[in-house]
């Protein structure tokens, strides 16, 4: 909510009287000229204060506007459900009308970069416009928040990367210029904001971790840039979460995504991955391509967005717990190695390399089955764990399988430097 609003909430005008409405004056002998006078000067001191008040207003306005904004993302109703069939409790009975009501919220996100030197000079002497920011690249992006002053956007970090200037097209074709609020490079995501009233519904939250392979699911967006704005393709939910190894300008890190089988294409980056419902469940982010492969495209989950939005909005960045460890879901290892590396069970995850500056306790070929007390399935419950509920300082407990005898460890956690 805006601060400007809250301000204005804690005060009221009120009325005084008596409980009858009204008062009596006591006659008195005050000269007639004085009983004019004072209603004269005291009508002129009001004038001179509304006045005052109405050139002042733009600068308390702005004053007041100048304090931060707080995340508000709309989660859908916790009963909504994804699914191939269509909620019955949901408002929309039908596809094309919730691809109707959904559609405004998705828009096109334009990267303009200011040509070099040599580019300027060879490229472009005889252009009045040289000096001026070029188009580089599109993109999508999705409102999750949006009121009379502006309007809220989360896209890909890899569609606006090196902007000097970024423009967003409105469903209505309106394009208007965007700030950047903050990015995160690891996992792929910024925030913008436009500024000015659009009466535009934000997209709502659907619980990620809820999707389920085979449900159906749309991805709304813009393939091959503005010139095929506002296209929707459809597929499922090929899986519900797969660990990548994905390069980004910070190195390598891992993300975890969701895999769908729905066209993705260039300029679909940042856009929506919805249910039927039109909840958001995630924002598109990339695909394997290859001549090879079709339909492989992958999706940042929802409740990750989320949290990472969060943080930007709070902190203009995402600071990241770290413990100091690669980690392998135990679940997918190969079998030969498993018995290789004697690992009886199927779940937790087995340590592969440890930081040596963590001096977290931790060693290689450790089995971790627990945190604080959690049960242990595969890596993305330890990530997803500590990104949502710790931060750099706290402290885990940590059950390990250690030569088949199981063991506690508690760890500190430190920053994470990329």
């Amino acid at each position: 909510m805006d601060n400007n609003e809250n301000n204005e909430n804690q005060y009221s005008n009120q009325e005084r009287s008596t409980s009858n409405g009204y008062y009596f004056k006591k006659k008195n002998n005050i000269p007639w000229y004085q009983s004019c006078l004072l209603p004269f000067i005291a009508g002129i001191l009001g004038a001179i204060l509304i006045l005052a008040l109405y050139i002042g207003g733009t600068k308390i306005v702005d004053f007041a506007s100048s304090y931060k904004d707080e995340a508000e993302i709309t989660k859908a109703p916790a009963n909504e459900k994804g699914g191939n069939i269509k909620d019955n409790k949901s408002s929309n009975k039908s596809v094309s009308k919730m691809i109707e009501d959904v559609s405004p919220s998705i828009v096109g996100v334009t990267n303009k970069q200011k040509s070099s030197g040599f580019e300027q000079f060879f490229g472009s002497r005889d252009s009045k416009d040289s000096s001026e920011p070029q188009e580089t690249g599109t993109g999508t992006g999705v409102i999750y928040q949006s009121n009379s002053n502006g309007a809220y956007i989360v896209t890909n970090n890899h569609v606006i990367e090196g902007a000097s200037e970024i423009e967003v097209q409105l469903h209505n074709d309106k394009s208007v210029k965007a700030k950047l609020v903050g990015t995160d490079v690891m996992t792929d995501l910024a925030v913008l904001k436009i500024e000015g009233n659009y009466n535009i519904k934000p997209i709502k939250f659907a619980d990620s971790s809820k999707v389920k392979a085979g449900e159906t699911v749309f991805a709304l967006g813009n393939p091959l840039g503005i010139e095929f704005a506002n296209s929707v393709t459809q597929g499922i939910i090929s899986s519900q979460e797969r660990t990548m190894s994905v390069q980004t300008s910070q190195g390598v890190t891992e993300a975890t995504v969701i895999q769908t089988d729905a066209a993705i294409n260039p300029g679909n980056s940042g856009g929506a991955l919805i249910d039927l419902n039109g909840n958001l469940i995630g924002i598109n982010s990339m695909k394997i391509s290859r001549s090879d492969v079709e339909g492989i495209g992958f999706a940042i989950p929802s409740n990750e967005v989320d949290h990472i939005i969060k943080d930007i909005m709070d902190d203009g960045k995402v600071t990241r717990p770290y413990i100091g460890i690669s980690m392998i879901s135990i679940k997918d290892i190969p079998e030969q190695y498993k018995k290789d590396l004697k690992l009886s069970k199927d779940s937790g995850v087995y340590i592969s390399e440890v930081d040596k500056k963590a001096q977290n306790g931790i060693q290689k070929g450790d089995i971790i089955t627990e945190i604080d007390g959690k049960t242990v399935n595969d890596d993305a419950d330890i990530r997803n764990y500590i990104y949502d509920k710790k931060k750099p300082g706290d402290k885990i407990k940590l059950k390990i399988i250690r030569d088949n005898k199981e063991k506690i460890e508690k760890v500190t956690l430190s920053e994470q430097n990329k």
